[in-house]
């Protein structure tokens, strides 16, 4: 009978365990929405924190600043109670994604349009992908700690980009990029130049139509495809430790060729381009 007992009580637990809404099991997706519309001056900032989602930002005309918050949970509607939406005004325009509980189990996802002259000044994510179409930088910070970061069009001023864990692919940037990822690869096309391009795992392509200083470039595993204006004054130093190097319809004045090695000069020479990879193939070509 005692061991009938015991049987019994854990099956009790065991049905208490999967039971929906008794100890937080997931259920279906609860939903909330969000929206508010601010007026900005224009040449004004804005600035996105999310804790854990999506920020998506694009470009409408007017002067109006629209926002759309969507929080998600499968733990049920007390859970969203969790976090809230807070819009200040001011510039930089704040929105941002605050935890007014402990451990939120909360994703939250940002739909964002700004009037073409107002700058995006930082987009910050914990947990979610980062995504600009059209949308006007300067000095623009955008950071995700597990999630891609993507940019079809940028005017304006630099760039940076960063993901702990998530491919970067920033095109039509009128600035200058710099991006950083962990584990993923890194395309850079259409952009005024480059800074620093690194990740440490995965591959970079890049067009480099400028310079104005230094240039690294470099992975821990992956192939590097560049493509340079052939009017650049610049030194190109490219090392891989397994993998070949390959030089294409590039005026590259060589001092050094090996197997795994390969430096020389464009032009009058000037800023250096590091190119580095430990594990992966470099190709160098004319853009």
């Amino acid at each position: 009978m005692q061991k009938t007992g015991y049987a019994a009580l854990a099956l009790l637990v065991v049905v208490a365990a999967i039971l929906p809404g008794c100890t937080g099991v997931p259920g279906i997706e609860a939903t909330e929405e969000f929206n508010r519309t601010v007026t900005v001056e224009p040449g004004s900032g804005v600035t996105v924190i999310n804790r854990n989602g999506a920020v998506n930002v694009d470009v409408r005309e007017g002067e109006t600043v629209s926002v759309t918050a969507v929080k998600r949970s499968v733990y049920g509607e007390d859970e969203l109670d969790k976090v809230r939406i807070e819009v200040t005004e001011g510039d930089p325009l704040r929105i941002e994604t605050v935890q007014t509980g402990l451990n939120p189990r909360v994703s939250v996802t940002y739909t964002i349009h700004l009037p073409p002259s107002v700058v995006l000044r930082e987009a910050v994510s914990s947990n979610g992908p980062i995504a600009l179409s059209g949308v006007r930088v300067d000095g623009t910070e955008l950071r995700t700690s597990n999630g891609p970061v993507t940019v079809d069009g940028a005017p304006g001023g630099d760039l940076v980009a960063e993901s702990s864990n998530g491919r970067i692919e920033v095109r039509g940037a009128e600035g200058y990029v710099t991006a950083t990822t962990s584990n993923a690869g890194i395309t850079v096309e259409d952009s005024a130049g480059v800074v620093d391009l690194q990740t440490s795992n995965g591959p970079i392509t890049a067009a480099i139509p400028a310079l104005r200083g230094d240039v690294d470039i470099r992975t821990s595993n992956g192939g590097i495809t560049l493509r340079l204006a052939e009017a650049l004054d610049a030194r190109i130093v490219a090392t891989t430790s397994n993998g070949g190097i390959s030089v294409n319809n590039l005026p590259l004045r060589l001092e050094e060729s090996s197997g795994t090695r390969v430096s020389g000069t464009l032009g009058d020479g000037g800023p250096a381009i590091t190119v580095t990879t430990s594990n992966g193939g470099i190709d160098l070509s004319a853009l």
